[in-house]
């Protein structure tokens, strides 16, 4: 009787896969995605009718989980993403600090697609006609939440929606407690909230009324800067 022996190879330790994530590809990358997300979020503090109440910057690379003899393990060994987030007060109209946010120029919003009276989804169109309407059709029908996203896809926003009439609201900016950094369990992990001490979102909301919330990665890749790949078996 012949016994067939199937080796495995052992997954890479922490200390190799940060010594690839401190490499100078993955830092260069590192540096362009900050400065570009950051500068993403700078602008949004300096709208009229925008009160900034806080900022998160996570910047994290992951371990993949490890397979088993059954459902073998697959993709990059390590992913490495980064995003930024920040929340705002709103004062006075949505409507008003949207135009305001367009004439800004901080990014190329989604075009309307559908044409005049039927805007599309992520377009400027289609958020102030939500506003305008106030989230419901002519025949009564709520209206899909608005959002307001790039072309490129690396700024989303979204805000506190309470279409006339309605209990509760259609949609809500998340946030119950105050924010605070994930526990650091990845291979590599870099969180700020600025400011030090940051309001938690209802707060904010019982303040303003309002609350708007920018969601910032880098373009076409959820977030994704740097893979260490896995070797071809």
């Amino acid at each position: 009787m012949i016994t067939v022996v199937t080796a495995c190879s052992r997954p890479p330790a922490d200390s190799d896969l940060r010594a690839k994530d401190q490499g100078a590809d993955a830092q260069r990358k590192r540096e362009s995605d900050e400065t570009h997300i950051r500068g993403l979020l700078a602008p949004f503090s300096h709208v009229e009718g925008l009160h900034p109440g806080y900022t998160m910057f996570e910047d994290r690379c992951d371990k993949a989980r490890e397979g088993n003899i059954f459902e073998p393990a697959t993709g990059p060994l390590l992913t490495c993403s980064m995003s930024g987030h920040a929340v705002f007060g709103v004062e006075g109209e949505v409507a008003d600090v949207l135009r305001r946010i367009g004439a800004a120029h901080i990014a190329k919003w989604q075009p309307n697609v559908n044409g005049p009276g039927s805007a599309s989804g992520g377009s400027m169109d289609y958020a102030l006609m939500y506003q305008r309407m106030r989230g419901v059709e002519p025949d009564g029908q709520l209206m899909p939440a608005p959002y307001l996203e790039s072309v490129n896809e690396d700024v989303k926003i979204t805000w506190d929606t309470v279409p006339h009439g309605t209990t509760p609201p259609l949609y809500q900016v998340e946030g119950r407690e105050t924010p605070a950094c994930p526990p650091e369990s990845a291979v590599y992990s870099r969180c700020d909230v600025t400011p030090r001490r940051p309001e938690a979102v209802p707060s904010i909301r019982a303040r303003y009324g309002t609350v708007l919330q920018v969601d910032i990665r880098p373009p076409l890749s959820d977030g994704t800067y740097f893979e260490v790949p896995r070797p071809r078996s």
